[in-house]
């Protein structure tokens, strides 16, 4: 419940509203369903390891041990990265929210402040009351949701207006084609539906968080194998079953939809919902949308948080981070990570003086790609699990979770998400170049690899271990007894008692 408390937010709630708009009802409906289930594949890559050995660094150990020091290192900085900016995401999205009753624009940084505060102060609390207040706000959002898509299916069938819409949209305007003026129309039709996909990786964001939540978990074997299962099963589900409800009910030529989106689509009045409401007359239904939606976004920064500070204390027990950052309160929270957090929240305020809309835009950008960045190491990682398996000659059938048809899976998920990588700033070379646009797009990649870079030439010069690790050497020791049965690992097997 708290990776999908971490994963709804304002990336469905907000965000569909300009997907909607560029790709069409059809491309809007592809561009998640392709993301969610490569998400899904890389879901099933990341629990069967979690499943295996559970641990407290999550995949950035999964990265330390079976790639190399420096991926392992490189991913913690992305992940840092991933969690640091889009802890200002949300919060810069609460405020703007705020604005949908109160438009006084001095106003913002004090409503910043507190939420950024109230974020901060909510990780102090420790796990569990923190535990708590996540899965509060995940009943909250998924009720809002469910309560959403069976408003959508009322409206369109004409239950509050009168007015039946049906599958018209999707019938009359598949796809988007005027997309940034181009032409031919099927160059529109596919370049909107390609500005989907990195969209859709930004409202998926945080579903690989319970990578990094089963070092705390209670018995994290049998909690992961659920959770990886359920996880997937429900926030893509739900995600799929809103955009198929969205796109039957909003036009993407939506006056009212253009108008909120141009105006930076960080406010209520970008959401799909809430146009359904404006073209059915129903007068209350926004403002409770957007209470709860500020609700989504406080739950996704406080994830987040979280998110960052156990980042930085698995790269400290990786002795990559200062020893500092392994410090803990009464309640065994990671102060110092949490001080961090809140640095990178304080970037919330840019907001305030260069534009909220702009700031939303970059911000979220720059999850979405670092997101990719960890998905695609998450995979990676898996490739070389399963070589250990195969070289070490542990049968996968004795596993406790295993995903299908592996490691083809990950090999998809791995080319599909690093083509979404690099050619999702195609929008920086229409028309005049910009540079922001390519700045924003693009940064997240040579600091990835400025950070695995840097620590190989570091730990070479330190005399400390770098480079792949062979197949046949890698760690499984931590693996369940019932898998290992047979293996080196096993304490039973007569041939290898003197290794233990």
């Amino acid at each position: 419940m708290i990776a999908i408390a971490g994963t709804i937010g304002t990336g469905l709630f907000l965000g569909s509203g300009a997907a909607l708009a560029n790709g069409g009802p059809v491309g809007f409906f592809l561009g998640y369903t392709i993301v969610g289930c490569l998400v899904g594949m890389m879901m099933y890559c990341l629990g069967e390891m979690t499943v295996f050995a559970p641990n407290i660094g999550g995949f950035i150990e999964m990265g330390n041990k079976y790639i190399s020091p420096e991926m392992g290192f490189a991913m913690g900085i992305n992940y840092v990265l991933l969690t640091g900016f889009t802890v200002p995401t949300e919060i810069t999205a609460i405020g703007l929210m705020i604005g949908f009753w109160d438009e006084t624009s001095s106003h913002l940084a004090a409503y910043i402040a507190v939420f950024l505060v109230v974020c901060i102060l909510t990780n102090f609390l420790g796990v569990k009351y923190y535990g708590e207040i996540e899965f509060f706000f995940a009943c909250l959002k998924i009720a809002l949701l469910v309560g959403l898509i069976i408003f959508g299916i009322v409206a369109n069938t004409g239950g509050v207006n009168g007015v039946y819409t049906g599958g018209k949209y999707w019938r009359t305007e598949p796809f988007n084609d005027t997309f940034g003026d181009l032409s031919p129309v099927s160059l529109a039709r596919f370049l909107g539906f390609w500005k989907v996909l990195t969209q859709a990786a930004f409202a998926y964001g945080g579903v690989e968080s319970i990578g990094i939540i089963a070092g705390e978990a209670h018995n994290p074997r049998k909690t992961m194998k659920t959770a990886t299962k359920t996880v997937f099963y429900r926030i893509v589900g739900l995600y799929v079953t809103a955009v198929i409800i969205i796109g039957v009910n909003v036009s993407q030529h939506s006056p009212e939809l253009l108008s909120a989106v141009a105006a930076g689509g960080s406010t209520a009045a970008s959401s799909p919902f809430v146009v359904i409401c404006q073209q059915t007359g129903v007068k209350v239904l926004p403002s409770v949308i957007n209470a709860i939606v500020m609700t989504s976004a406080l739950s996704s920064g406080n994830e987040n948080a979280y998110g960052l500070s156990r980042t930085m204390m698995a790269l400290a027990r990786q002795r990559s981070m200062p020893s500092a950052f392994l410090k803990t309160s009464r309640v065994g929270t990671p102060y110092m990570g949490v001080i961090v957090a809140f640095c990178f929240g304080c970037l919330a305020f840019l907001s305030v003086s260069n534009g909220s809309d702009q700031a939303f835009t970059w911000l979220s950008n720059l999850s979405a790609l670092s997101s990719l960045i960890a998905w695609t190491c998450i995979c990676m990682c898996y490739v070389r699990f399963k070589g250990a398996l195969d070289a070490q000659g542990v049968d996968r059938k004795n596993l406790p979770l295993r995903g299908y048809c592996q490691p083809l899976m990950a090999y998809i998920c791995i080319f599909m998400f690093i083509i979404i990588l690099f050619f999702n700033g195609f929008q920086a070379f229409l028309g005049s170049f910009s540079v922001a646009d390519f700045f924003a797009s693009y940064i997240t990649i040579p600091v990835f690899a400025i950070a695995w870079l840097g620590f190989r030439l570091y730990g070479a010069r330190a005399g400390r271990p770098v480079g792949m690790t062979p197949l046949d050497q890698i760690d499984l020791s931590r693996g369940p007894e019932g898998a290992l049965r047979g293996t080196k690992y096993d304490l039973g097997a007569p041939a290898q008692m003197g290794r233990f």
